[in-house]
């Protein structure tokens, strides 16, 4: 069993295939064979018995024709006066009579022996040759129309007086001497003692006074008017004309032997097969034979027939009149039971060839339906390994594994578009998490005050606005406190000259105030362009939670994918169905089949046709049935198959949703750099709100020429503050010397010193 397991289903299937029809075709073989045999076996011993029959029928036909002739003859004036008249002119022979009639009848008788009965008269013009001339005819015609073998007439004394045939016995004296115990001695015998009428016989037995061979014989006495008997009216039976009786009914293929046996198992007719025994041969000492013998029936089988041959015997004891016939027929074994051998022999070379036709047939129904399976087979592999390219065959099919080929093409597809967008989600996610990393470390720069933390690597198109206008905005807070720290320079410059001059600082105030106006206009702007950061950023936020809709869109298409298969799966279930539905089917035409083969055979030869049919049909619904249990297999395969899809579908969207959980986390990123960039712009719009108010100071101190040195004092301290405030910014080389590091710690005055580094 653990062999059969490891073949695969195209090897598997023909070989389940063949080993069903060869059992299938040698049990209906045997029962055909067995059932033929027996109908042959009838029909062999019907036919025999049927001959049998025929040649009883015969024979009793002769011999009752043969006794109904002789006891109308009997009575018959002809014969009467025949015998009267060869008895007187027998007499009235000058010469020595036997030897002249011999002389006549028989030595010089022109014809040949067997057909002296030609000679009607020899010329001799003796009273007996007129006589014979008169009767000899009438007698002939007598013979040839009963088929006799010879037809006498003796007179009382026993003298054979006249016999048709002339042979070695005419003329001869019956009624006493060694004739006497001859056949014909016997019947005249016993016609000189029997009733008038009474046709007495005598056996076939070998005839010495004929010439040796071997004779029956049938009489009856010949009366005058005085009802006085005046002689014997005597036939010779025709061992021949017996044959021919016998053999009416036989086909003459000369492999039987129909022949008369009678007590003691002696011969009383010769073998049709020539050669074998004669008349009066004692047969050998076999059970049909001494069956016979005693007057037993039967048929026997398998006996040695008097040929040394296996033969079957048909006994038949006969009821005859005057003779104790029993007819036995042997028929050769082999010969009588040859259309047995054709049909076992045909009944051989039909299974081997059916088994070779159904070899061919198997696998090549077992390759039309396993290059389909193999085919779903590797497709759903190379779905396994994430090939999507391969084309899956079966699509056009109308059956089960076309709707199996359409639904797993329709899976592919599925799976196409969810790993595209998978791979656009995952894309997306890359490309915002590279986003927001660069931003979050520029951001970091800049809140530690670093503001040359320009972005140089370009981001994603739909990210590389952000971008640049971060770097605008960098830019332009780097130039802003440029220009603060040429002010803070300035003040510092002005309020030590202040200290000099009243007039020169209100010079210098003047100055200052339109320099505080244009540092005011910078930060403005400043202010304006960490207000379109803020609304950038919150743009990205908005970005971002559209990113993780789609992610969470992308996981409803993995939970339609899963439903998906699950789909497919109920459709496998269905076709297991439909296959299970199949199987029943199969099973109920195998037993309707068997039914119509059962009432075929009831039917005999006339249902031997529709028996053909109803053993195919049944074939074939064996073979549907063993296919379809066999698809059933696949399709519980596939069933497991289809789970697994099931399941990778499932991890597929475990991880999708891992990647929406990472994406909600890079959204909240998202949204507190949003935060922290507008909470920039606020602290910015204070600023500009305090130089607005330094400006109006400025122009207050323009105006208050007499506290020109009280305010110079204030304005050096504001200077100084102010310088404080810029020192947390690194500017970098790109602004030239506005760029440079300004060191507050150390200044002439207390004014600040600018160091380049």
């Amino acid at each position: 069993m653990p062999k059969t397991r490891k073949l695969s289903l195209k090897l598997k299937l023909p070989l389940i295939m063949v080993a069903l029809t060869a059992t299938f075709l040698v049990t209906v073989s045997f029962l055909v064979y067995s059932m033929a045999e027996k109908s042959i076996r009838q029909f062999v011993y019907a036919s025999k018995e049927t001959a049998a029959r025929s040649g009883e029928q015969a024979l009793t036909f002769m011999v009752d024709a043969a006794r109904k002739d002789l006891a109308v003859n009997a009575s018959q004036p002809t014969v009467f006066r025949a015998i009267n008249n060869f008895d007187r002119v027998y007499t009235m022979i000058e010469e020595e009579p036997t030897g002249f009639l011999r002389r006549h009848y028989i030595e010089q008788n022109p014809h040949e022996a067997d057909k002296r009965y030609e000679l009607v008269d020899p010329g001799d013009g003796s009273y007996y040759s007129q006589s014979h001339a008169t009767y000899h005819p009438t007698f002939l015609q007598s013979l040839q129309v009963n088929g006799y073998e010879d037809l006498y007439l003796l007179n009382a004394a026993g003298q054979l007086l006249y016999s048709v045939k002339k042979r070695d016995d005419f003329i001869q004296q019956f009624g006493s001497g060694p004739n006497a115990e001859s056949g014909l001695g016997q019947v005249f015998a016993a016609a000189l003692t029997a009733e008038p009428g009474e046709v007495v016989t005598s056996d076939f037995a070998v005839y010495a006074p004929g010439g040796g061979g071997a004779g029956a014989f049938m009489g009856v006495s010949v009366l005058n008017k005085k009802k006085e008997v005046i002689g014997v009216l005597a036939v010779q039976l025709s061992s021949a004309s017996v044959v021919s009786a016998l053999t009416s009914n036989l086909d003459g293929s000369g492999h039987q032997n129909i022949f008369l046996v009678g007590p003691n198992g002696i011969a009383r007719s010769p073998s049709v097969l020539e050669g074998r025994f004669a008349v009066g041969d004692s047969l050998p000492d076999a059970t049909h034979i001494a069956a016979a013998g005693t007057g037993e029936g039967g048929l026997f089988e398998g006996i040695t027939s008097t040929a040394g041959e296996q033969v079957i015997a048909l006994v038949k004891p006969l009821d005859i009149t005057g003779f104790d016939w029993s007819l036995v027929l042997e028929t050769d074994e082999h010969t009588a039971f040859a259309k047995v051998n054709e049909i076992r022999l045909v009944a051989v070379l039909m299974i081997g060839v059916s088994v070779l036709i159904a070899i061919v047939v198997s696998f090549i129904a077992a390759r039309h339906v396993t290059k389909p399976i193999l085919a779903l087979r590797e497709a759903t592999n190379a779905l396994a390994d994430e090939d999507y390219s391969v084309d899956i065959a079966g699509r056009k099919r109308g059956d089960e594994l076309g709707d199996l080929a359409r639904s797993l093409d329709t899976f592919r597809d599925k799976l196409v578009l969810a790993d595209e967008a998978a791979e656009r989600e995952e894309q997306a996610a890359k490309q915002t998490a590279a986003v927001v990393e660069e931003m979050s470390g520029a951001l970091s720069e800049l809140q530690r005050g670093n503001l040359a933390c320009d972005i140089q690597q370009p981001f994603a198109e739909h990210y590389e606005t952000l971008r640049e206008n971060f770097n605008r905005s960098l830019v332009n807070l780097r130039e802003s406190l440029s220009e603060v720290v040429d002010a803070a320079q300035n003040v510092d410059k002005f309020s030590e000259e202040q200290r000099a001059s009243a007039q020169e600082m209100a010079h210098r105030t003047e100055t200052q105030a339109g320099t505080l106006e244009e540092t005011a206009s910078a930060l403005k702007d400043l202010t304006s362009g960490i207000r379109q950061t803020a609304d950038r950023a919150g743009k990205v936020d908005e970005t971002m939670r559209g990113t993780r809709d789609e992610a969470e869109h992308s996981n409803h298409i993995v939970t339609s994918a899963v439903q998906a298969m699950d789909q497919i799966q109920e459709a496998s279930e269905q076709i297991s169905q439909i296959i299970n539905m199949i199987d029943d089917i199969a099973f109920q035409t195998n037993l309707l089949a068997l039914n119509a083969g059962v009432e075929a055979a009831r039917a005999g030869e006339a249902g031997a046709g529709f028996a053909v049919v109803a053993s195919e049909v049944r074939a074939l619904a064996m073979r549907a049935s063993k296919a379809a249990g066999q698809i059933k297999d696949l399709t519980s395969a596939s069933e497991e198959h289809v789970a697994n899809g099931v399941a990778m579908v499932g991890r597929a969207g475990d991880a999708l949703s891992s990647i929406i959980d990472r994406v909600t986390n890079v959204s909240d990123l998202i949204t507190e750099i949003a935060d922290g960039v507008q909470k920039q712009s606020n602290g910015l719009e204070s600023i500009n709100n305090a130089m607005t108010r330094l400006d109006g100071t400025t122009q207050q101190n323009a105006a208050m020429s007499e506290e020109a040195s009280a305010a110079s004092q204030l304005l050096q301290n504001e200077a100084q503050a102010l310088s404080a405030v810029v020192s947390r910014f690194q500017l970098g080389a790109a602004l030239g010397d506005h760029g440079a590091d300004v060191d507050w710690s150390q200044t002439d005055h207390g004014g600040p010193q600018t160091a380049y580094g």
